[in-house]
């Protein structure tokens, strides 16, 4: 999806000395000459009392362009800055962590109140706040006013700011990136509020600057506002609500939380300088702090900064109880990630209720060092432990979004026009088929923009791609699906059309079902305003067409963006909470479907269920244990820092509630791939902190049968949104795109080479290439063969696979001949093509043998 990214601080265009105006320069987008203007009012270095109307005009000039033929202004913002590196007297990032530009909205003009939109003035006014707090509807979170009609809350100290006029026409609108913008002026505001006093140290004992909560109004010096999500709260501060024996000058800060759908509310240690503590790699750290609740859920979050000052989610340190009285908890702080140069925090509420807190204390405890990779024994290869990455000689000819893994060991790369508006208004959409092992790459003529469409592989080997991209981004209605739908067919190279679906989609979910019939739900349709698709609809893969809605049961819900939907093996569906951008479903964010009666039932226990966009989730292998994992993802259309939580739930349990795991290792992100390998395991690999930016190099393995990570190498190539993985039947797996902030697309290809492939000569398989339900087969092997599998072809895209499964087939027998029963659950093991493979009392897996379960066409 393209979403509109937003620059980190406006860039000037005209010849102005960046030195004055403390502006950073960023290269200007490829786009055609921007509007130019004037920044007329507030004048430079005026002074502005509380409760004034502040003037805000600017004059501007604009002509036509490619995308924007008809010339004129069609938007006029201005900003007000505060960074203390400027002269301000507070930072509106210290004050709410995803507010980078630092910057709040003063006002906006959509029509000229003199002259025309190509040569006129623009005129607004803003009216200078008493008391020094202000609630503002849009900030530097958000490329457009924050969601719902909701307001957040900036303190606004007496001091001088910056203001700035942008300057938005056709053609920002149609590549939306740096606006055109006028000069800078500096201004003075008197809002009756002082700047805050320099905090109360820490001491070497207690790093917390400001624990007691001793100065500050409003928000404690040194604090900061950290909430998020959907709801009410108010805040307060306290002399006489403390814990007994405190010392004098201690107060309590208490948020009452109410109306409550998402988030959490929270004060965190500040980023300002001298406020959150600085930590050390290699020091082990304790935290404590005294806190009451009448909320149900609360919890301890922690974030961490880099030299280059970078603030990032890291972890949960603890949840917590409701407590009636003053409750200390101290919580040893897991090792500091390299890098980490500063920690910040707070005590969260999760739910409505009021929660309390003092007495802050973080206390340095000896060295640590975080656990390397594991070593292997003596004389063996390093390798057969943790593996290694490759970069393969190839390099992607498209911009590939889609990936799915043909019968014949081919991959379709599909890229439609990649999230390139230019190729869009071009008809220009491509498709390639990559043969891993020659390293041949043949184009496909491709018939429509496929882009954000959904796919899936049928029985017969073939891939069903329905949707797609039907219209651009525009502000009036946003992206519309396609009803097209394609058969691709590896035999011939060709998209085939089927009929349309019964309505447009983008970003569907398609899943298989026992009978080999697809399931799809989800996405935006071809109606304006970026509507949610509310039908689920049915493709029959016997008549390979697309049945009526009246056809097929109906919760007439919207299941969002690439929901992972998973077909259990009692041929019921199952929501993980997983999904791709947007908000996430009500209720507990996890869901349990009946799509034949079309029932759908809250599953409990997901935490962190408003942070699962760009989740990895995936059914553990193998596929009898019905155990699923959720880890990661972020909460990208409000800005909030990802999580590195893990949930497990096992399906197979009479009331499957989630339960917490063990945390992915490295930093909270999103954007990550989980890939079911040969050996049983589940790689977890790539991801980012942010918005298509802030790449994670990490890598790590889940085994399922010790619920356990091993750390293993990254991927050397840093990979985010757009970025996809799939599992080759020679055991590798490959991770293809990305597609960061700046537009571009990473055409190289990673290879994780997994710890199966070295321990030793790996066993021989060879088996019949098709098999129907509860079948005795016989499998030819070579070594000591102990276990074989059977696992499904990948279908990727946007860290989704709704259809991958590795489905244990028990084996008997000595020797060279293994016989083996295929389960005769279909739900359990979906018709279609699947890898078979062997491992031997090593660890070491063979080469996968093609074998179709059930009829084949």
């Amino acid at each position: 999806m393209n979403r509109r990214a937003r620059p980190r601080f406006a860039t000037l265009m005209a010849a102005v000395s960046l030195a004055a105006t403390g502006l950073i320069a960023l290269s200007p987008p490829a786009q055609a000459a921007l509007p130019t203007g004037i920044l007329v009012a507030p004048a430079n270095n005026s002074t502005h009392v509380a409760g004034a109307t502040m003037q805000l005009s600017a004059t501007v000039e604009d002509t036509s362009g490619p995308t924007g033929p008809t010339a004129g202004v069609r938007q006029v913002e201005w900003w007000l800055y505060a960074d203390k590196n400027h002269g301000a007297p507070t930072d509106f990032s210290d004050q709410y962590p995803n507010n980078v530009e630092d910057k709040i909205n003063l006002g906006v003009a959509a029509a000229p109140a003199s002259g025309t939109a190509a040569n006129g003035t623009f005129e607004a006014s803003f009216t200078v706040p008493s008391g020094g707090t202000i609630a503002v509807g849009w900030d530097g979170d958000h490329t457009t006013p924050i969601p719902g009609g909701q307001t957040r809350q900036y303190t606004l100290p007496s001091g001088t700011y910056r203001v700035q006029a942008h300057l938005q026409d056709d053609e920002w609108l149609a590549n939306p990136g740096t606006p055109g913008l006028t000069q800078v002026h500096t201004i003075t505001l008197d809002t009756g509020t002082a700047p805050p006093p320099p905090p109360p140290p820490g001491d070497a004992t207690n790093l917390v600057s400001n624990a007691n909560y001793a100065t500050g109004t409003g928000i404690p010096t040194c604090w900061m506002e950290g909430s998020w999500g959907t709801h009410s709260r108010s805040g307060v501060l306290s002399a006489t609500d403390v814990p007994a024996g405190f010392p004098a000058g201690t107060r309590s800060f208490a948020y009452t939380v109410s109306g409550y759908q998402s988030g959490d509310a929270k004060i965190m240690a500040s980023d300002a300088a001298g406020c959150a503590p600085t930590v050390s790699p290699g020091t082990s750290y304790t935290l404590g702090v005294q806190y009451k609740s009448t909320a149900a859920t609360n919890a301890i979050p922690l974030f961490t900064a880099t030299s280059t000052g970078g603030w990032q989610y890291w972890t949960t340190l603890r949840t917590l109880p409701a407590a009636g009285g003053w409750t200390q908890v101290t919580a040893p702080v897991p090792a500091i990630p390299a890098g980490t140069t500063r920690l910040s925090f707070g005590v969260s509420a999760v739910g409505n209720g009021t929660i309390t807190s003092t007495g802050w204390t973080l206390t340095a405890a000896g060295s640590t060092t975080t656990p390397p990779p594991p070593t292997p024994p003596p004389g063996t290869d390093a390798r057969a432990t943790i593996g290694e990455w490759e970069i393969a000689s190839v390099t992607l000819p498209n911009r590939g979004i889609h990936q799915t893994l043909l019968r014949d060991g081919r991959v379709l790369v599909i890229a439609g026009s990649g999230n390139d508006e230019g190729n869009f208004r071009a008809g220009r959409f491509t498709s390639h088929v990559w043969n891993p092992t020659t390293g041949a790459m043949t184009q496909i003529s491709t018939p429509e923009d496929m882009f954000c469409a959904g796919h899936v592989t049928l029985s017969d080997g073939r891939v069903l791609i329905q949707g797609g991209t039907k219209e651009w981004w525009t502000p009036a209605s946003g992206f519309k699906g396609l009803r097209s739908s394609y058969i691709f067919d590896p035999s011939t190279n060709q998209f085939i059309r089927t009929n349309d679906a019964n309505e447009g989609r983008w970003y569907p979910t398609l899943t298989k079902l026992e009978n080999g019939n697809i399931w799809m739900g989800g996405g935006l349709t071809d109606r304006a305003n970026q509507h949610g698709a509310h039908t689920t609809e049915m493709f029959n893969t016997t008549t390979n067409s697309w049945l009526p809605i009246a056809q097929v049961p109906q919760t007439w819900s919207y299941w969002g963006e690439y929901p992972h939907m998973f077909l259990l093996g009692d041929g019921r569906m199952f929501y993980t909470g997983a999904h791709t951008f947007g908000d996430q479903r009500p209720g507990s964010g996890s869901s349990l479907y009946n799509w034949r009666t079309a029932q759908v039932a809250d599953v409990p226990g997901l935490r962190d269920k408003d942070l699962r966009d760009h989740a990895g989730s995936v059914l553990l292998p193998p596929a009898q244990n019905q155990r699923f994992m959720i880890a990661g993802g972020g909460y990208i259309d409000r800005g909030a820092a990802p999580t590195n939580t893990v949930d497990l739930i096992n399906m197979n349990e009479t009331n499957p509630t989630w339960r917490p795991g063990p945390a992915m290792p490295g930093p909270g992100r999103q954007y990550v791939n989980l890939t079911n390998m040969f050996d049983r395991t589940v790689l977890a690999s790539n991801g980012a902190t942010g918005n298509r930016t802030g790449d994670i190099s990490a890598a790590s393995i889940f085994n399922p049968a010790t619920n356990a990570w091993t750390t293993v190498p990254a991927d050397p190539v840093g990979r985010n949104y757009h970025s996809m993985n799939l599992l080759l039947p020679d055991g590798r797996v490959m991770i293809l795109g990305s597609n960061p902030v700046d537009g571009s697309v990473e055409t190289r290809v990673s290879i994780y080479n997994p710890p199966y492939l070295f321990r030793g000569t790996r066993p021989t398989v060879t088996a019949p290439a098709n098999a129907t339900y509860g079948q005795a087969i016989s499998l030819e092997v070579t070594g000591n063969v102990s276990s074989a599998s059977l696992t499904s072809p990948m279908s990727s895209t946007h860290q989704m696979d709704a259809n991958s499964r590795l489905v244990d087939l028990p084996i008997t027998g000595t020797g060279t001949t293994k016989n083996a029963v295929v389960p005769s659950n279909a739900a359990l093991l979906p018709p279609g093509p699947y890898m078979l493979t062997v491992m031997d009392d090593k660890g070491a897996v063979s080469v996968a043998r093609w074998i179709t379960i059930g009829s084949r066409g």
